[in-house]
């Protein structure tokens, strides 16, 4: 939103910066919510031996962040430098509203250490531009930006999802769950990056990116509790490209990531018995494509991604991969919208980390399917104001090894979402 007063207020404050724009624009959401969530949904993983163990939080009533929107206050801006040449910019802060912390803006993608897929920032906490932060330049022959911001994937399936990746259980990823391989679409956001984004042609836009790995060195050591000195090999660097195409109601994309890291590991002890080896797990390709139709008043769409995975262990290499199905359905409801989310996630000769004691093989994640639900009714109060009413549930038990505990988190919101 622009306003006059909050640019003379950043002007006053920031008067070199603020005067060399053509435009500024401050924004942000701020989102709170009643919550009531099982003990599945508080949980999280540890390990003892080796094995995981799911440490369950109290289930009940709690007053949470973000659960409709990432609360955020962000500053994007341009400068006309003529000739059809622009400077843009844009930086964007994400916190928890509850008790102020920087803690949102969490962004899911590869370990570039190559332990595991995980969240690329492990370490949000002490960024405080956690969400978007990049400069770049716009023409008639599209935009190039550098910094942290998303990625090619995440645009090419941002329309079909009609929750706009928010609420319980969008396409971005499971909520209520620390099984971090369960990531549909690989990285939403990159660091170190440049990104293209073409002009608009026939309906058609195209999205590349380049994430740097910042030189980090061949065998960068990773243990974890089963292993000792685990390590990968590679650059980090991460590229992608995908594409977006709208015709009228109908829109149709698909994307590829690919990184550049493979596992691999020393000699350790796992439970006591020493073997070569341990169970690494690294990400190396994301492909996607989807599909959706919104008419006037409801709008369905279908998306299929493969998350590609390389696992080492007991001098062996795995090719694995998670396939993901997902879902996405809207409709007006008086001067409401009710939104639905699905994905069911299905794992292909996965290995858990989990080696018994006595053996060297892993025990193998079942290939059941996992499903996650999300359903939501939101009411604008306002065009900036919204209330909202949503549930979310998912059962994890196909991704588990053998003779854990299933875990099924499920909870439920009452909340308000302001723009401003």
């Amino acid at each position: 939103m622009k306003k006059s007063l909050l640019a003379i207020a950043v002007a006053a404050a920031l008067p070199g910066f603020a005067q060399a724009q053509s435009s500024l624009t401050m924004y942000g959401i701020l989102d709170a919510s009643v919550q009531w969530s099982n003990q599945d949904f508080n949980s999280n993983v540890a390990f003892t031996g080796g094995k995981p163990v799911y440490n369950r939080g109290a289930a009940g009533f709690s007053l949470a962040n973000g659960v409709g929107t990432g609360s955020r206050f962000g500053l994007r801006g341009s400068e006309d430098l003529g000739g059809g040449m622009t400077a843009i910019f844009q930086i964007e802060h994400r916190f928890d509203v509850t008790d102020g912390d920087t803690s949102g803006g969490t962004a899911t993608g590869f370990s570039r250490s190559g332990a595991a897929i995980t969240a690329d920032g492990a370490n949000n906490g002490i960024k405080f531009w956690n969400g978007q932060a990049w400069v770049g330049l716009s023409s008639g022959w599209g935009q190039v930006t550098a910094g942290r911001q998303y990625t090619p994937i995440f645009w090419a399936l941002y329309p079909a999802d009609f929750t706009a990746y928010q609420y319980y259980n969008n396409w971005s990823g499971p909520t209520g769950s620390s099984l971090a391989a369960l990531i549909p679409q690989g990285p939403v956001r990159a660091d170190n990056s440049i990104a293209y984004k073409s002009p608009t042609f026939g309906g058609l836009t195209v999205y590349a990116m380049y994430a740097f790995g910042e030189r980090l060195p061949n065998g960068t050591s990773s243990a974890t509790a089963d292993t000792t000195s685990i390590k990968a090999i590679g650059t980090g660097d991460i590229y992608g490209i995908a594409a977006g195409w709208q015709l009228g109601g109908l829109y149709i994309g698909g994307g590829y990531h690919s990184i550049d890291n493979k596992a691999t590991a020393n000699s350790g002890s796992l439970n006591g018995t020493s073997v070569v080896g341990g169970v690494p797990t690294v990400g190396q390709s994301i492909g996607a494509i989807t599909a959706s139709y919104k008419w006037e008043s409801f709008g369905v769409s279908l998306g299929y991604t493969q998350v590609n995975f390389q696992q080492f262990y007991a001098n062996t290499t795995n090719k694995s991969n998670i396939n993901n199905i997902l879902a996405s359905a809207f409709a007006n409801v008086g001067t409401g919208k009710v939104y639905f989310n699905y994905y069911n996630t299905n794992g292909h000769d996965f290995k858990s980390s989990y080696i018994p004691t006595g053996s060297t093989v892993p025990v193998p994640i079942n290939n059941n399917s996992t499903n996650s639900f999300g359903l939501t009714y939101e009411y604008p109060l306002s065009k900036r104001t919204f209330m909202y009413v949503a549930g979310g549930m998912s059962n994890f038990s196909g991704f588990q090894p053998a003779g854990t505990t299933a875990i099924k988190p499920s909870a439920a919101a009452l909340g308000l979402r302001h723009l401003f």
